[in-house]
């Protein structure tokens, strides 16, 4: 039957408020046939990440422009139909989209440009994943510039999604890795990873952390959760390091000591994904994209799974999404 008469299996949002409650399961029809220049996507997974329960709960930097709307910051699938005009890509190829906010559902209605192609053979499961964190930790291990290799780079929530990309980017890099979690009992798991320091994310393991550094310089300190963890990470940097924050989960403010500042001379600084996105050009993003995509494909950049939910299970995933202790996404399975 034609594309535009299946059933279109979507995640609605209908009001911002707890995740659990603001999001729904709905049924809808499949958009129609794609016009000049658009093409349709069989989504086949889709991940649940931080920034998408923030856009349940209304605290995201970039918001629906009017509800009820679909949701999904991230997803992967098969090209169903390509309108005229499009160059590049044809039924069947695999893709992820790199400037939708509506993947979760089983069918996306996208302009050309909207998507970026796969290599064949890539699992769709990690490929889902491509856009956000493996990007997000690429940028932040360049945020000081070209770091020498065997350079040390700390960062906290290392057993998130991007803390986990950083450790793999910076190993393939020759690079070092300081891991804090929460935790500890995450500290072997990390090592296993390819870290090569874990400790817990409080006072007794930044001392632990100083010991082992043995007066090592750190140029990179990167921060996903910010208040005294932020603070923490801060305090281990060198002379002239940056701190950059791309995460607040602890929904505390970052406060800076004047000393480090001053004396010092550290950088502080912030790094938001969906900016770069916007102002890089498009032949550099794909480049940057293609090139993680190369390392996912031969396994050196792994993207763990915690669990998957077809999308009528939304509440299950939304809460597993919200759990602690996960070694992996929770994804929604299109298909």
């Amino acid at each position: 039957m034609p594309v535009s008469a299946e059933p279109n299996r979507r995640i609605l949002l209908k009001e911002y408020g707890r995740p659990l409650e603001a999001a729904g399961f709905d049924l809808g029809s499949a958009p129609t046939e794609p016009a000049a220049g658009e093409v349709l996507v069989r989504v086949h997974y889709a991940p649940i990440n931080p920034a998408d329960l923030n856009v349940l709960e209304g605290r995201y930097g970039k918001l629906p422009a009017s509800l009820p709307a679909v949701v999904g910051n991230e997803g992967a699938g098969v090209v169903a139909a390509v309108g005229s005009g499009v160059e590049g890509l044809r039924a069947g190829d695999p893709v992820f989209f790199l400037d939708r906010a509506d993947s979760w559902q089983d069918f996306v209605l996208a302009e050309a440009g909207q998507l970026l192609p796969l290599p064949a053979g890539l699992d769709l499961r990690a490929a889902c994943m491509l856009k956000v964190n493996p990007m997000t930790a690429g940028l932040l291990l360049g945020a000081a510039g070209e770091l020498e290799p065997g350079s040390w780079i700390a960062q906290n929530a290392a057993n998130s999604g991007v803390g986990r990309a950083v450790i793999a980017l910076a190993k393939a890099r020759g690079l070092r890795t300081l891991n804090f979690a929460r935790r500890g009992e995450l500290a072997d798991a990390l090592l296993a990873a390819g870290g090569d320091l874990a400790f817990t994310d409080d006072d007794a393991g930044r001392e632990a952390a100083l010991g082992a550094l043995a007066g090592a310089p750190v140029p990179l300190a990167l921060n996903a959760v910010g208040g005294e963890s932020a603070l923490r990470l801060m305090s281990l940097l060198g002379e002239g390091g940056a701190h950059v924050t791309y995460g607040a989960m602890a929904k505390a403010p970052l406060k800076v000591p004047n000393s480090f500042l001053i004396f010092k001379g550290i950088t502080v600084r912030g790094l938001w994904l969906s900016k770069w996105l916007e102002t890089t050009p498009r032949q550099e993003i794909a480049a940057a994209y293609a090139r993680l995509a190369d390392a996912m494909a031969s396994g050196d950049l792994p993207q763990p799974v915690d669990s998957t939910f077809p999308p009528e299970r939304i509440a299950e995933a939304l809460a597993r999404a919200a759990e602690g202790g996960r070694s992996g996404k929770v994804l929604l399975d299109f298909r």
